[in-house]
This record gives C-alpha cells, sequence and structure tokens, in this order.
C-alpha cells in the first residue's frame, strides 16, 4: 500500500506535468472550460485531497475534503499511484471497479474526450 505522502507527491507530479504542458492545459480548457473543483479520495487511507481546474490549469493541491467538489474520484492509493505513473490504464481501472467517479452527465462526457 502507498503511503499517503507517495499519493500525494504523485498527485502533484501530475498536477506539475499537466502545468509544463501547453496541449494538456488546451485540451483542459477545451474540455472543460468552466471551473471545476475535482477531489480524490484515497479510500484504504480515508485521505482526501483537491485542487480547482481552471483556464486549463490544476490550482495547488490541497490535502483536506472539499464538499463542493463537482468531480469526486475514488480509488485505491496502489491505484492511484500506478494511474499517474502510466503502469495502469484508467479504463481498466474504471470497468474493474479500482477506481470511482462521481461528477455530472455533461462533465462525465467532457471527461471522456481527454481519455
Amino acid at each position: 500500500m502507498a503511503s499517503t505522502e507517495e499519493v500525494q507527491n504523485k498527485l502533484e507530479e501530475l498536477i506539475s506535468r499537466l502545468g509544463e504542458s501547453e496541449e494538456a492545459a488546451r485540451e483542459l480548457q477545451r474540455s472543460l472550460p468552466d471551473p471545476r473543483i475535482i477531489a480524490v479520495h484515497v479510500t484504504d487511507h480515508d485521505d482526501h485531497f483537491w485542487t480547482e481546474l481552471a483556464g486549463g490549469a490544476l490550482s495547488a493541491l490541497r490535502r483536506e475534503a472539499h464538499d463542493q467538489a463537482h468531480i469526486r474520484i475514488a480509488a485505491g492509493s496502489d491505484d492511484l499511484v500506478a494511474l499517474v505513473d502510466g503502469g495502469a490504464s484508467l479504463f481498466s481501472a474504471y470497468i474493474s471497479g479500482r477506481i470511482r467517479v462521481e461528477a455530472s452527465f455533461s462533465d462525465l462526457m467532457k471527461l471522456r474526450r481527454l481519455a
């Protein structure tokens, strides 16, 4: 089981990678033009993180729950680390139930473009 610190580091690494890519920023802005709060629940640690997506960029990661999140992701620590590292398929993890995503139907359809 990955530690809370490992998960936090991986999520921050993902935010940083996306922030360095102009192409990723354009795609995020095009897919989700309105500001969105994205919350992540690490189920095996019961830890919570969140960030805001606005203008194609993700804000600094915060380590706390957010009650008004537009997009909620829940997964175990090892699955989150594997997803960020590219060692696991998001589609496979979702289909197998190892990762859950809760969002409005319109946000889910927009997120589908990013997959």
